[in-house]
Formats: C-alpha cells, structure tokens, sequence
C-alpha cells in the first residue's frame, strides 16, 4: 500500500496498547563486520568504556606508526614544508580528531534510529496490520548490514579514495611530500606513506564510508514507513502529526557531518592553503568548502519530504473537520450568548467558554502543523556542525589576508541569489 491510499477518516484516539514491534530489531549497525571486529578485540558491547578504548585504539593504530616511521626516515624538523610529517596538521586532525568522531557519531546514530523505529510503533503510528510488513523491512536491513558484501565494497572504495589521493603525487613535476620521495620516474613511496595510503587512510575511509551506507539504509527505512498509511494526529504538540521524533533523529547525524567535514574538506583544503601554498580561490580549493556546505544539511534534510503528502492530505483533512465544527460551536455559543434570554447558568457559561477555548486551540494548531517532519533545532544542529567544521579554515584565512575576499565573495553570492 502506497500513501496514495486515502488518509484515514479522523477520529478521536482510543486507548490501547502499542502496536506490537517486529520480532526483529531495528538496527543500522548490530552485527556487522566492524562490531565483529572490535568484538574479537575484546572490545564487543559488555566492554567497559568500550567507546572510549575503541577510539584510543583506531587513533593510535593509524597515527603512531606513520610518526615513528617518519623520525627515523628523517621527515621531520621545525619547519613548515610538505617534506615534514610533523606539519602536516591535516594528519593530526583526521586522525586523532576526525576519526574518533565518528566512531563516536556511530554510537549516536545507531542509537537514535533505534529509538525513533521503535517510536513508530510505541505511538501507533504505523498500524498494526502493517507491522507485518515492517517484520520484512526489519529483517532486509539485518541483512544488508551483516553482509559480508556491503563491508567488502566499503574497503574497495576506501583503498580506492586512498589511491586516487596517491596517484597525483607520482605526477611528472609534482611537489615534495612526506609521502614520497625521489625524482622523476625514481620516486617512491615513504615508509609513512606505505602505512598512510595501506592502513591508516583506507580505515579512515572505510569508517566514513561504513557510516554513509547505514546512512543509505536508514533513509531507506523512512521510505518504507512514508509508504504505509500511517495514524497522523493532527492536533498533535510536536505539530508534525505525531512524527516530530524523526526531525530529533535527523539531527543527530549532526556529529558525522561535523567528522566528515573536519577530516575530508577543513583538513585537505588547510592542508592545501597552509603547507602547499595554494590559493584558497582556485576552484579545486573553494569548491569542496561550497559544496560541503550546501550538500550536507540538504543531504539530511530532503528524504523527510518523503512524509509531507500524507502530512499534507492529514493537515487539509484537519482543517476542513474543524472549520465545520468550530462554525457550529460559535454559531449555538452565539445564540445562546448574544440572543439568548441571558437565563444560562454559570455552570453552562463555563463549559461553553472552556469549549470555545478548546476549539481554538486545537483549529490553531492544526493551521500550525507543518508538512515536513523537520524542525529549526534539528536543521540548526546540522548546519551548524557544518559550518563550524569549515569555521576551522577562518584563521588560517585571516593569517594569509584572505579573510575580506572569502567575505566578499559571499556577499556577492548572497546578493545574486537575494536579486533572483
């Protein structure tokens, strides 16, 4: 069933019990291939401050190596130069930054989805005859997130993001890293940047990657609800039918973005500015800044319009039921008020008062109820973890005098798009 289906006639709520769960649970994360691993660790979910232990481990694992590698191959010193590991901040922060935030916004997510599939059916909101179905929907993403081909294509696509970056390093005039050495057709790769383009950046990658695919499968999810029929309370207090959870869940997505942005955009694009000495308006500089900015709150943001035609279809249903009645308790109110014999009683004039209230407060939360699950919080916590990620670039900005053109730039982008 589609949510072309008509919406469901209004009805006052009837008590009841909760609409039975599916027998599998929800989950983005359970059982896959890195909570195998860091369970083979002795670090699985009984672990204490396992958190905790798991981010210290990753970091040092994929940082360590690549610093001690680095001093004994001499690329180190006090100076700032490509050729120097220790200046490479970029390193400092996808590394011991950027990747412990996201092991950390996996905890959150994976949580936070818990909850809000769980609330689904806490609040009646899917029916039961449809819990059915979402048994199916449940035990489909069980199996996409244990299986072993998921996790196989994130390391395949992490080792190829690892090579593409090394690639351009072995270019005919390119310029000296940490990462290679040599001349010409002589150049080779490092000790550091064996461990950096072989274990640490494809881990890093894999970790995010792993992320954006449990990201995939939970917007899948919300397809799969907006599908149904579900019980929207138009008079609900979250003003979203009784569905204002997914905007919380939404939100909380807000530490990858902030991850995501620090380690594969702030870090790269400092780095570029900082140590290589190129300039941030070159289009190859400033375009993964823009795009991050413009792409991570919409990619958050945009699947919960999946919700807004059965919102939509409950709001206009809402207000065409209430308009009526509303009509016709003012019109008895005002017989009885305005041309009656003035013989009610206080009890009769304190119910109709109460009433008349009543009516009005709910017909002006059904005008207020919004037809995108999302509210301002929500979407104020994803795009200010966006662009306190990329604030991070604002100093090193202001060091190089580029701090007034950035601004300009913005001005003038800002006064094109006010002018169409």
């Amino acid at each position: 069933m589609t949510s072309d289906a008509a919406s469901p006639p209004l009805r006052p709520a009837t008590a009841g019990r909760a609409v039975p769960g599916p027998e599998v649970p929800f989950s983005l994360f359970e059982g896959d291939g890195l909570r195998r691993a860091w369970a083979a660790l002795g670090l699985g979910s009984h672990t204490r401050f396992r958190n905790v232990w798991r981010c210290a481990l990753a970091s040092f694992v994929c940082y360590a190596p690549m610093a001690v590698l680095a001093w004994r191959q001499g690329l180190a010193g006090a100076e700032i130069s490509p050729t120097n590991f220790f200046a490479d901040f970029a390193a400092y922060v996808q590394f011991l930054i950027g990747l412990p935030l996201f092991l950390a916004a996996e905890v959150i997510i994976d949580g936070s989805t818990k909850d809000a599939a769980n609330e689904f059916f806490r609040c009646r909101i899917i029916r039961a005859e449809d819990a059915p179905r979402f048994e199916r929907t449940h035990a489909a993403i069980a199996r996409l997130r244990q299986s072993l081909w998921s996790d196989a294509a994130c390391v395949a696509l992490a080792y190829g993001i690892s090579l593409a970056i090394l690639v351009p390093q072995f270019d005919t005039n390119p310029l000296p890293t940490w990462h290679v050495h040599g001349i010409g057709s002589a150049r080779r790769l490092t000790a550091p940047g064996w461990w950096a383009f072989f274990v640490a950046l494809p881990f890093l990658n894999y970790v995010w990657l792993r992320i954006g695919w449990k990201t995939f499968l939970w917007v899948y999810y919300l397809y799969r609800v907006s599908r149904v029929r579900l019980d929207l309370h138009p008079t609900h207090p979250d003003l979203t039918g009784g569905i204002g959870f997914i905007s919380e869940t939404q939100g909380r997505f807000a530490l990858f973005i902030l991850a995501y942005g620090l380690s594969n955009v702030a870090a790269p694009v400092g780095y570029e500015i900082a140590v290589q000495n190129y300039d941030f308006t070159i289009m190859p500089v400033w375009g993964p800044v823009v795009g991050f900015i413009v792409g991570a709150p919409l990619l958050f943001t945009l699947p919960l319009f999946m919700f807004t035609k059965q919102l939509f279809r409950t709001r206009k249903r809402a207000l065409a039921a209430y308009r009526e009645r509303v009509t016709e308790h003012s019109r008895l109110v005002e017989s009885r008020w305005l041309f009656g014999d003035g013989t009610l009683s206080s009890q009769e004039e304190a119910r109709d008062i109460a009433e008349q209230s009543t009516l009005g407060t709910m017909f002006a939360r059904i005008e207020r109820m919004r037809v995108v699950p999302f509210d301002l919080r929500s979407f104020g916590q994803l795009l200010g973890s966006t662009l306190g990620a990329m604030a991070t670039l604002l100093p090193l900005l202001h060091t190089r005098g580029e701090t007034a053109a950035v601004v300009e730039a913005v001005g003038k982008l800002l006064g094109q798009m006010g002018g169409h």
